[in-house]
């Protein structure tokens, strides 16, 4: 009787609906795992999904409820951004958990408030709902922000409907006169720096010129916080106030263009970046004036963030900085087999030398440099783990060809299309033989635009023009009882072995270097650690000295020969009592 009456009481709010009003969804956070940051967010996601999909009503309350759940969330946020820029380099599957919790986080708000935005439109007329738009026009940009910054850490770029998206967004707002009212979430606190519309989307438009290709997650974070805080006094006009700067097409399908005076149009905006490029410079001297007195950690961080600051001050200048490169490049189009990867460069190497040379000189004169390592593993076909190509492992035999697009005496610009390369990332080792050449480059990624999921280019300086796969071991205090002498080489000597590249010197060609040098795994790695590589005619015995470059999976090393002794190839002996 109770359920067929029901209709004459008023109905009982929805328990499973906890954003009906800021209070309830207040009490609802206060029930989530305080500690269990992506978890927290999970929930959140499911009922703003749930609240979007069910078409609840969007009423005021309700969009207080979302206002305070964004406000809510915005320590969760920057804790999992910080979480994710420590694992970037050194846990990258943890770190794309991060990233992926983040995306979907975003995109949830996205859409939540461009529901939010849509019903609110409707009833623009009234004066309540209109003093809504330009805070639900804000947050909706900051998402779209938000986005952009992920998209930056991984050097992805916005497809044109992205842009689209946008540009619409803010247009719309500029039509209701939302878009330079400065509003702030009412449950961020008094303190809270409000934002408008038109500083929120020039913000979008400013970190997207920080995919340069050239930083890190770390560096794109701290360069975005500045600019953040330098865009504050950036404005969009419709009339240019100078010749230099960069220019927006709202209703075009890309980002920021840099003026050419050929730019012209009722739909174009203007932004001089004038005063953001003084605050660089003025960030630029004082972190300058900074390494006179600074000592210890900080004095490495603010060389850091100096280098940071000029690498997007030719990105973010008004006027265009000339060429920054070292040397000249020449435009070719030469198709390349690439390597990714120390692990699998040795292979390739290994296989190649086992089938090219089989102990090819000897004599006294013999040097590391010369001779392929002994004992190497015989070439042989084995599963692919191809990380710059995913055709390669659907082929035995087929190889998918890379595009060299400029080179010089010290890079190479490489690219790939069809899905090859996505996984390349900065810092990467690479080993590139073009098509006019017989021998492997090693360089090192320092540059990375993923154009598209298809298509992916990368700036590549090269440390070595030779290079040679070396088999190290470990070494161990040989042990009498034990020993057993093959080919010379006492084989209790030998611990846990590990392949290396080795680099002859002289080595990198923009600035060589006249040290021996090798490149392992950085596990592998220790300053002073001794270590033995065996050639055809000798036996070595090198200790690890300082950095060249380190990177969490490769460490390039100066070595210094600490013992060489000479190899009895085909001899064998067994231990001294064995010998008497």
């Amino acid at each position: 009787m109770k359920a067929m009456l029901g209709f004459l009481t008023p109905q009982a709010k929805d328990a499973t609906d906890p954003l009906q009003n800021a209070k309830s969804a207040a009490a609802w956070l206060r029930q989530l795992p305080a500690l269990d940051v992506i978890g927290r967010q999970q929930h959140v996601i499911r009922a703003l999904d749930r609240m979007r999909k069910e078409q609840y009503a969007i009423d005021l309350n309700r969009i207080a409820a979302i206002e305070f759940v964004d406000a809510a969330l915005g320590a969760d946020r920057r804790q999992l951004i910080k979480q994710y820029i420590e694992n970037a380099e050194s846990s990258p599957k943890l770190a794309d958990r991060i990233w992926q919790a983040l995306w979907e986080m975003s995109q949830e708000f996205t859409l939540t408030y461009q529901t939010a935005l849509e019903s609110a439109l409707t009833q623009a007329a009234n004066a309540r709902w209109k003093a809504v738009l330009p805070l639900l026009f804000v947050r909706l940009v900051h998402f779209h922000g938000t986005d952009a910054k992920l998209r930056v850490f991984k050097h992805e770029r916005w497809i044109p409907a992205k842009w689209i998206e946008l540009h619409q967004i803010y247009l719309r707002s500029c039509e209701l006169s939302c878009d330079r009212q400065p509003m702030a979430l009412p449950a961020a606190g008094a303190g809270a720096q409000a934002w408008s519309v038109e500083q929120e989307y020039l913000y979008v438009l400013l970190v997207h010129q920080l995919n340069t290709g050239n930083l890190g997650p770390a560096e794109v974070d701290w360069a975005s916080s500045q600019l953040r805080a330098w865009s504050r006094r950036l404005a969009l006009e419709q009339i240019p106030k100078s010749v230099e700067g960069f220019f927006v097409d709202l209703a075009g399908r890309s980002g920021l263009i840099r003026r050419n005076g050929n730019d012209r149009g009722s739909v174009l905006r203007y932004v001089d970046t004038t005063p953001l490029a003084d605050a660089m410079d003025r960030a630029v001297g004082a972190l300058r004036d900074a390494e006179a007195t600074d000592q210890g950690p900080i004095a490495a961080i603010n060389q850091q963030r100096l280098a940071v600051l000029r690498k997007i001050q030719p990105a973010l200048s008004p006027s265009s900085l000339s060429d920054l490169r070292r040397d000249p490049r020449t435009a070719v189009a030469v198709s390349a087999h690439v390597r990714i990867g120390l692990s699998r460069i040795c292979q390739d190497l290994t296989a190649k030398a086992a089938g090219d040379n089989s102990s090819e000189v000897s004599g006294a004169a013999e040097q590391i440099e010369v001779f392929p390592v002994a004992g190497a593993p015989r070439a042989r076909r084995k599963a692919l783990v191809e990380d710059d190509s995913l055709a390669a492992s659907l082929s035995s035999w087929s190889d998918p060809m890379w595009e060299v697009k400029d080179r010089s005496v010290a890079g190479l610009r490489i690219a790939a299309t069809g899905g090859i390369g996505q996984s390349l990332s900065l810092g990467a080792l690479v080993a590139v033989r073009q098509s006019d050449a017989d021998a492997w480059l090693l360089g090192v990624v320092r540059r990375l635009n993923k154009v598209s999921n298809e298509e992916v280019e990368a700036g590549v300086n090269i440390i070595a023009d030779r290079i040679v796969a070396v088999m190290l071991a470990a070494k161990r205090r040989p042990n009498e009882d034990m020993g057993y002498v093959v080919d010379g080489l006492d084989l209790s000597t030998l611990g846990d072995r590990f392949e290396g590249l080795y680099l002859p010197p002289p080595s990198r060609p923009d600035k060589p270097l006249a040290m021996k040098t090798l490149i392992v795994p950085t596990s592998e790695y220790a300053e002073g650690r001794n270590v033995i590589l065996t050639t055809t005619n000798s036996v070595y015995t090198v200790a690890f000295r300082h950095l060249v470059e380190q990177r969490p999976d490769w460490s390039w090393a100066t070595i210094q020969i600490v013992e060489k002794t000479a190899r009895a190839i085909g001899s064998e002996r067994g231990t001294p009592s064995d010998t008497g």
